[in-house]
Parts: C-alpha cells; structure tokens; sequence
C-alpha cells in the first residue's frame, strides 16, 4: 500500500510538471547485495523481503544514465561518473524501489533519501550519510547500530525493541533523531554544531567538541567529555 501510494506521489509530479509521457519506470537485476551506497539525488523506498527486486522511476532519458551495481555485496547506484552534469536530476525526481531479503549497510552521498517503507530487522546495521541526504527507518529492529554523518543530513530512527549498542559520530550540522530507538550502551561523538538524540538505559560515554549538543532520554551512567560550547543534557 505504502509502494503504491508513493508512486502515485512521483506520477503525479511528471503530470503535472508536464512531463507525463517521459515518466517511465524500469527494473533492474543485478547480483545479490546486502547494502545500499545511495549517491544519486532520489528517493529510495526500501522494504526487506524474500525476493530482490529493483526499480527506477524517472524520465526515459535519465533512465540509462543511472548506474547500478554490486561490489563487495554492496549495490551502488550512482550516475556514470564524478564529473555527470546533475542539473537535470533534481532531488525528488528519481524514485527507487528497493526489497531485499537482508541489510546490514546504508549509506547516502549527496541529496538522496532513503525511506524505510515497512519495518527492517537484521542485526548488525551501518548507516551512514555524507551531504544534505537523509535516512529514515521508522520500523528499526537492530542488536546494533553504527551511524556515521558528515555535512548537514539527517538520520531518524525508530524501534520497539531495546538494541544492544549503539556507536554514533557526527560531523557537521547533521543530526541523529533516536529518541524512540532505545539501546543498553551508546559511544557518541559529535564535532561541529550538530545534534545528537538519543535513548540509553545503561551506560553512554559522549564525546563533544565545537557547539554540539548531545540530548538523552533515560537514566544511563554517564562519562563525558565536552570541549567547546557543546552540551550534554537529559530532555525527561
């Protein structure tokens, strides 16, 4: 319900900008892969299920300048190379549709956004953005977490499980939003103005330097260092 409903919301947008004849939609096979390295400007839609399946909204025209790929068990999707004019790509007009039976990497370069369209369960999960993307997974089972952000994206998570651990880095602007994804242990740096939100029971070491802040729900032992105007604060 939620796939059809987003390609409703993409069709719409070729009608109305008046490119209703360009708009087409392909799938794409290519070896197994259990992560997703993002960096092109679209929406990626993911779900986790028992079959692989790709496809690419857009224009025609786009279609075969997006380039997809697996290495290392990883399928990256990116345009044919670092200097590709983008200026026809804005952010939005390329949606993907992802499902995939296991993940345990997502990463975003650029403008791109990666959606979890239903719930996610593995147990070891790497997020990672570098640029103005975004990852959302709103339905998060992991024992562990690793989120790495870099330049001014965002990462929202939620969970009604309680993870195992969770190791945090931001640097930049970004901002880590999990407050509703609980875990025993956090490690947390954060260098820059960003802001981290998070949810421990038992133990969080914090790390902050520059501006900073780092704000926790919960009750954990904490021991935390704090260079700069940076804070470290419980929101309960």
């Amino acid at each position: 319900m939620k796939t059809l409903l987003a390609s409703l919301v993409i069709f719409s947008f070729f009608i109305f900008s008046g490119n209703k004849a360009n708009a087409e939609g392909r799938e794409r096979n290519v070896d197994p892969f259990s992560g997703i390295s993002l960096r092109v400007p679209a929406n990626l839609f993911l779900s986790q299920g028992d079959k692989q399946h790709i496809e690419i909204v857009t224009k025609a025209s786009a279609l075969d300048e997006i380039i997809t790929e697996v290495k290392e068990g990883k399928l990256i999707i990116r345009f044919p190379n670092k200097n590709y004019v983008w200026k026809d790509f804005e952010s939005g007009k390329i949606v993907i549709y992802i499902t995939v039976p296991e993940i345990n990497a997502l990463s975003v370069s650029g403008s791109g956004d990666i959606i979890g369209e239903d719930g996610i369960k593995t147990r070891m999960l790497d997020l990672a953005v570098s640029g103005s993307g975004d990852i959302n997974l709103q339905e998060l089972q992991a024992e562990q977490l690793k989120v790495t952000i870099s330049g001014s994206g965002d990462v929202a998570i939620k969970s009604n499980e309680t993870a195992t651990d969770l190791s945090a880095t931001i640097s930049g602007s970004g901002n880590l939003k999990a407050l509703d994804f609980p875990v025993e242990d956090a490690l947390i740096k954060v260098a820059g103005s960003g802001t981290c939100s998070v949810y421990v029971k038992n133990k969080m070491t914090v790390k902050v330097a520059g501006s900073g802040n780092v704000k926790y729900r919960g009750t954990p032992q904490i021991d935390k260092t704090v260079l700069g105007s940076g804070s470290v604060s419980n929101i309960e």
